[in-house]
Order: structure tokens, then sequence, then C-alpha cells
């Protein structure tokens, strides 16, 4: 499993469930009225998208929004969205926009097919009647691309819409959308300029106050036509022109998003439904109030208006990327704190002291002194003691027993000693015993199996066997020395070769009273000396075996520690692309936070509970038998346990923002941020990012009209603060939509009185349009 996309998603979840989260009693987004979505053309589709899933995520109610996507491509499968879809007519640019309108007007198939799906629509609105306070008006949203030439056939769709529509409804009020690209756009920017300029052309014919439509538009399964008509007027109700760019010059960072969050938000607060829509101290919008006094006295009627929208959010992938990261440098340290707290009885634990490796050697020959005795029945050869007494040990062993007497104790002693060496598996043993007794246990694991055994360790286990292997081969060296010095000894001067008075007399000194002490003395120093051989290879054994143990406790922990820079780096990385000031202090205020409520935790529950089955249970294990994505995900689900639910992580935006940025401060520090310099920060953020998404020329023209409005809490202190910055003095209207947003404020700015010649878009790509049309390209199914 990857695991920058499991914490990419992680950090998702988390963040979209705390800007659903509400608590009881909020106040939610909800509309009045029921709405239709239009996406007219394929380059819409991204619109559709996006606006499904916005819609879902901030309207109560909006399981009852309908979509319909109309192009050359098939609808997305997404709940309430339908859709209508023709085959492109040519694939000349030359006459593209004239031949779609044409084929429409052409295929009776298709026309009855889109009437069809109009009418199901209309029945589907029906069945969301519950959902909404009123149904006697119904608001369609049309969204298009200015450069896509499906857009050629705007004028015949909101007409069969709003007379189908109609029949159900008693007002039927269209809004549209028009979104402009101007970052160029490849090899194509030219003709797509020129298709946009054209498209603007024909809307501005479309809101005179003189436009008509009557079309055979409605079609019956018989064949029979009907009329679509639209009465002298303009089309939309208001027409919103919504660049990538904003009034400053500026490109958007999301691109398009920021216009798609415009969008919902302008049909939220034409169309909302507020527990405080009579008290005026909140500013609420009003529709018919906005477009006069953005149309210009000395005109035709015919002005446009434009968006920007704005939000600041507590930067919840960040902060969940964070804690997930400081959770588990927690569960770290308790490993790390365990196997330094283990290490003082890791050797009684193993068995790696001397008085179980004594037994081990003990084991392996019961009764070492029978070992021997076997021995004393052996055949000598006939020497006399009297010859025997002027040789050496060697020399006598030599001549009573040849090999004999080194032959029967190999093969009786040492063979069976390396028979029941190998039979007992020490290695094995051992390994079995650092598996249940280490690793298996949930508090140890590998990370104290890797300490135990590192030689970096004061007081590892590994340096008593090799001390222990050191001291043993040192007596080792020492008896076989003292066997060599036995060997070199005379006969005549160990006290068993002694002969008496009368022995010398009669010259019968017996071999016996000589070879059962010789055998004693000689072969049981080798006993001895082959029993610390055996000791040695144990030890050997053991510092094998706990070496391959380090080195595979090693390599988990280096999973563990790269698991860790992973989550580091995600969070880093998180926390990298939230602005300054929103992402001040992240890391700080947030590791504390965790160490925080873990140690309470712990206090409660004790110290060792995160190993338990309910939370990580054996992280070793489940590292070694599954992977790091196991893990991590225990380690989400004891966050969301333990962490999340904690009261710190339900603070107010602005409250938890001013202690984040004051986390570092010391109480004599003059960098504490007050309130007021936070709230500062925050309107100057909102106003700059809510700047209008429309490069008008000459902005500050005398038609120029705005309103803002905030998506809060009107009784939070920063809604307070906002509503008074300039108070006395504003040029536009202040509103506030009321919400308890706990997460973070939004601002929707609207700005509206201009005309289609100020757009610099359209200064600019007016001389591509007419360069085109010199060259025979043709932009319109109409005269203009």
């Amino acid at each position: 499993m990857n695991i920058k996309g499991e914490l990419d998603s992680f950090s998702k979840r988390y963040a979209a469930g705390m800007d659903n989260a509400g608590r009881e009693g909020d106040e939610r987004r909800s509309i009045n009225h029921p709405v239709v979505f239009v996406f007219l053309g394929d380059q819409s589709a991204e619109a559709l998208g996006v606006m499904h899933r916005l819609n879902a995520a901030k309207w109560n109610n909006s399981a009852g929004v309908v979509y319909l996507q109309l192009g050359t491509k098939h609808h997305p499968e997404l709940d309430n969205v339908y859709g209508w879809s023709v085959p492109s007519p040519t694939e000349h640019k030359l006459e593209l926009r004239p031949a779609i309108r044409k084929q429409f007007y052409t295929d009776d198939a298709k026309l009855l097919e889109l009437n069809v799906t109009l009418r199901r629509m209309n029945s589907r609105i029906s069945e969301f009647g519950r959902m909404y306070t009123h149904l006697q008006r119904l608001n369609i949203a049309v969204v298009t691309r200015l450069d896509d030439p499906f857009n050629v056939l705007l004028p015949e769709i909101t007409v069969l819409m709003e007379t189908i529509f109609g029949e159900q409804f008693r007002s039927v009020v269209v809004d549209l959308y028009g979104l402009l690209e101007e970052k160029s756009v490849g090899d194509e920017f030219a003709y797509r300029a020129s298709l946009g300029v054209g498209f603007l052309r024909e809307l501005d014919r479309y809101q005179s106050r003189d436009f008509k439509l009557e079309a055979m538009l409605q079609l019956t399964g018989e064949g029979v036509r009907l009329p679509a008509v639209h009465t002298p007027s303009p089309l939309f109700d208001m027409v919103y022109l919504l660049s990538d760019k904003d009034e400053r010059g500026i490109f958007g960072e999301n691109g398009m998003q920021g216009n798609y969050e415009a969008i919902c938000n302008l049909n939220l607060l034409k169309n909302r439904k507020s527990l405080n829509e009579q008290d005026p101290l909140h500013g609420v919008y009003n529709n018919q109030h906005f477009k006069q006094n953005a149309t210009p006295p000395d005109g035709d009627g015919r002005s446009y208006a434009s968006a920007g929208f704005a939000k600041v959010t507590r930067p919840n992938q960040a902060i969940a990327l964070t804690v997930l990261y400081h959770a588990y440098l927690q569960l770290l340290e308790r490993m790390k704190d365990n196997a330094q707290t283990g290490l003082a009885n890791a050797a009684e634990l193993l068995e790696l002291e001397s008085p179980y490796w004594d037994r081990d050697i003990r084991s392996l020959l019961p009764e070492p002194q029978r070992a021997v005795e076997g021995m004393f029945s052996l055949l000598h050869d006939a020497v006399s003691m009297t010859e025997l007494r002027t040789m050496t040990l060697r020399q006598a062993e030599t001549a009573l027993y040849g090999t004999t007497a080194q032959l029967f104790f190999d093969s009786n002693v040492l063979k069976r000693l390396e028979e029941a060496f190998r039979d007992r598996r020490f290695g094995e043993r051992l390994r079995t015993r650092l598996d249940s007794a280490v690793i298996g246990q949930a508090r140890y694991g590998f990370y104290s199996a890797c300490l135990w055994t590192s030689s970096e360790q004061s007081g590892n286990v590994l340096d008593i066997i090799r001390e222990q292997a050191k001291e043993t081969a040192k007596l080792l060296e020492q008896g076989r020395s003292e066997l060599e010095q036995l060997y070199a000894e005379r006969v005549d001067r160990q006290p068993f070769a002694k002969m008496s008075f009368w022995d010398r007399m009669t010259n019968k000194a017996s071999l016996k009273s000589f070879t059962r002490p010789f055998l004693e003395l000689v072969y049981g120093l080798k006993l001895e000396l082959l029993l610390l051989e055996m000791k040695l290879r144990l030890l050997n054994e053991y510092e094998h075996e706990l070496e391959e143990q380090h080195d595979r406790s090693k390599l988990l922990v280096e999973r563990f520690h790269l698991l860790e820079k992973m989550m580091l780096d995600a969070s880093r990385g998180s926390i990298s692309v939230t602005s300054d000031y929103l992402g001040r202090n992240i890391n700080e205020y947030y590791g504390r936070a965790v160490q925080h409520i873990l140690t309470e935790a712990e206090n409660r529950r004790g110290a060792q509970f995160y190993f338990e089955e309910r939370y990580m249970g054996n992280v070793s294990l489940l590292l070694a038998r599954q992977d790091e994505a196991f893990v991590l995900q225990r380690l989400i689900e004891l966050t969301d346990k333990e962490i999340f639910n904690h009261p710190v992580f339900q603070k107010p935006f602005e409250d938890e923002l001013l202690e984040r940025a004051n986390v570092t401060a010391g109480y004599d520090s003059r960098d504490v941020l007050s309130k007021e310099e936070l709230f500062r920060d925050l309107y100057g953020t909102l106003e700059s990012e809510a700047a209008i998404r429309a490069d008008v020329y000459n902005s500050t023209h005398k038609h120029r009209y705005e309103e803002k409005y905030f998506f809060g809490d009107f009784d939070s202190e920063f809604i307070r603060f906002a509503f008074a910055v300039d108070q006395g003095s504003r040029t536009y209207k202040l509103g506030c939509v009321q919400e308890l947003k706990r997460s973070g404020i939004e601002k929707l700015n609207v700005m509206g009185g201009f005309r289609i010649e100020d757009l610099m878009y359209y200064r600019n790509g007016r001389r591509y349009y007419d360069t085109y049309v010199q060259n025979g390209y043709v932009f319109h199914g109409i005269d203009l």
C-alpha cells in the first residue's frame, strides 16, 4: 500500500470531517427554492464534478438539487445528474458553431430526447418538494465556458427550459455564469479567444431589453411541435463573468476552483433560508437592489457582474498529519523507554546468565564422574612400575594404552557431548526465547530486541556473552597449558606413584593402583577442558544468534524510522503549502497538545495502553507480518479515539489560531500577537483573496457597484471586528450570512456595472476575432 497516498487520504478525510462537522443547534446552509444547475458544453464537465461535491458538502438539502450536462460527451454518473449529448457535426473549425446550431434544429430525434430529459427533470424536482420552503420559484444556474462552441445553443436551451419548467413553477429565474480562461491555451489561444469574443457579442444581444425568441422547440413523441417563447426582455436575470485572473491581474493558484465556490455561494446568497432574514444588521442580500445599483442609468440595461471568493480555514490537513506524526513519536518514545527500562533484566529474561548456561552445559553430561570411570576397565600393556617411574605421564600413557584411552574418551565422551549439543539446538532455543519473551511481547518488540543486542548500547546482552566467551577462552587456554605441563611431569613425582618399602623389595607394585588415579587425573582434566570447549561453543552460538537477531531487528527498527520520516515529510510538506500566518506554529502547538493528551491517557489507562490489542497491539509483529500501512491504520484509529475527540480540537477558529500564533512566545516577549493584529491579518487576507475575478478596464468607473458578504457567525469577535473596520466610510454594502462555522471564515465580494467592452479579455481578444472573421471563419448562427 502506498504510504504517501494513505497519509494524503487520511488528511483529506479528517479535513472533510472537520468541514462538515457541526454542533447541535448550528444553523446550516439551506436553500429556499429548487435549483437546477445546467452545464453547457464539454469544457464545463470539470465544473459539474467540483460543484456537485461542493453543494453536497455545504448545503443541507443538496440532495434536492438537479444537474444537467449538455455537450458531445456522456455525462458523469452522479446523483441527480442528467445528460444530453449529440455528436459533433464537423471537425472543421471554420464553421463549427453554426454547424452545431443547424444540427440542433434539424435532428428531431435528439430534440425529442432533450424535451423528454427536461420533463423528467421537471418531475424529479417535484419529488423533492418537501426539501424546500417554497415551490413557487425555480432558479436555474447555467454554467458555460466562453470559448466552448456548444454555447451557440444557449438561447434555445434557455428558452426551452423556461417553457418546460414554467409549466410546473410560477416563476423561473435563469442566471448565467460565464467562465473565462485567460491563461494561454497552447497553439489554439487565438482561436479560443475568438470563440470567447464571439460568444460575448452574442451575449450582449441576449441581454438587451428587446431580445425575444420564438421557435418550435417543443416536440412530442407524435412529432407535433409547439413553440418555446421568450418575450422581449434580457434572457438572463443576472450574468456573472468569472475569470481565472482577478482584477489585480493575478492568476488564481487553483485556477477555476475559486470561481466554482463563488458560484455555489452566489446561489446560496440569492436563494438561502436564514433565521436572520429580517435583521438589518446582517445586511441581507437583495437581488433586485443589487441589479438596480449595478445597472448604469444611461444605457440600455446591458451590464454584467463578477465576483471573488476567499476562505480562510483552519489548515486541517496539515494539522491532521502533524498530530499523527507526534502521536507516532510518542509511540516510538514509549517503545524506546520500554527498551531502556527492560535492559537491566534482559539477560535474565533471555536466560543469558551464568546459572543458565552452566545448567545447559551440565545437561549435556548429567553424570560427568561416570564418564571417566568407564575407562578404569580398559586393558593395558604389561609394564613394570619401575619402568613407568622413569617416564613422563605422556610416555606412561603411551606405554600402557597406546591410543586406546584417547580413542575411548573421544568415542564415549566427546562424541556423546557433541551429539547432545546438536540435539539441544541452543541457537534455536535462544531464538524461540527472543521471539516469545521479547518480539512477542507488545511492550518490547523489535525495538527492545535491537537495543538489547546493540554493541553501541551499554549493558547489552551481546557484550555480556562476548565477555563471558572471552573469559571462557582464557580459562580453556590455561587448562590446555596445565594439561601439557601435567603430561610433561615424571611419573615418580606423582603422589599416586609412590612405592612402599615392601613393593620396592619385592618389585611387585600393582599397576591398578597407578592406572586408576592416572586416568582420573589426566582424563578428569580433559573432561573439564571438553566442558569448557562446549561452553565456549555455546556462547559463540548465542553470540551468532544474537548478532543475527540484531541485524533482523535493526531492519525492522529502520522501517519504523522510515515511516517516521515519511510522516514528518508529509507534515512539513502540508504545512509548507499553508499561508504563513495560517500555518504558524502548527508543529509546536500540536506537538505539545498531543503530548499533553496522551500523557493524560497514560495516567488514566497506564503507560502501556498503546500496546493493548484495541489500540496498537504488537506493532512489531504488525510491521513484520503485514507492512507499514497496517501500522499506520492502527495509529490513525488510535488518533481518532484518543486525540481528535479532545476539546483542544473543538476550539473556535479564531481562538485556536491566536493560541497557536503565540505558543512559543514567553510571558515577557514583545512578539506576542494581539487578537486585533490577528484579526487585521485575517481581514486583509480575505479581502485580498476575494478580489473580483474579472479584469475590467478602468475598474474604478462610475458605474462600479460592490457588495461584500462574510459567511460566519455574526456574533463572533472577528465578524464584529470586520463590520467595524470602515464603518461610516465604506462605499460598499457589507453583509453576513449567518453560519456557526468553527473551522474558518469565507468571504464573497460581488461587483456589477461593467459592460462587455470594459473586459480586458474582450479588448485583447477582439483583434483575434476580427482577423479570423476576415479569414473566412464564421462564429455565429444568428445575424448580429
